[in-house]
């Protein structure tokens, strides 16, 4: 595969990955929930209430969805510096872990949603820390 494939399919599944934590927000702003589907944390909800999980949930899922969108804008170099792009995207995977960890109903369903998110942040994590090898095949600008 050559490096402008790689870093166009990169690029895209960065923002589209983070567009994607916009659902979070449906159930914390009273748009959209159900009893499966909503902002309550199993860890949060009974220390601290609703109001301090709402904002804690908006927060949590918006270091992501811009973190990620942010990324995704770095490996193309529009916006953002090209090399912060490893960065943002590290981050932004560690705070969507913790943020789907702590308000795993935030999204609608099992999968694609929950795992889908899961299964993108570990190959983010790993490509970028582990192998090294994602952000070499996309360093070159």
């Amino acid at each position: 595969m050559s490096t402008s494939t790689v870093r166009l399919i990169t690029g895209l599944v960065l923002i589209v990955h983070g567009i994607g934590h916009v659902l979070a927000f449906f159930p914390a702003l009273n748009i959209f929930s159900t009893k499966k589907w909503h902002y309550r944390s199993w860890l949060l909800n009974s220390v601290l209430g609703d109001t301090p999980s709402r904002v804690i949930i908006i927060v949590l899922f918006a270091i992501p969805l811009i973190g990620f969108i942010a990324s995704g804008l770095g490996v193309f170099n529009w916006l953002v510096p090209h090399d912060w792009w490893p960065r943002l995207a590290i981050v932004s995977a560690i705070v969507g872990m913790i943020a789907l960890a702590t308000f795993w109903n935030a999204f609608a369903s099992f999968f694609p949603n929950k795992i889908g998110a899961i299964v993108v942040n570990i190959a983010l994590l790993w490509g970028l820390l582990g192998s090294n090898a994602l952000s070499q095949m996309v360093a070159e600008v």
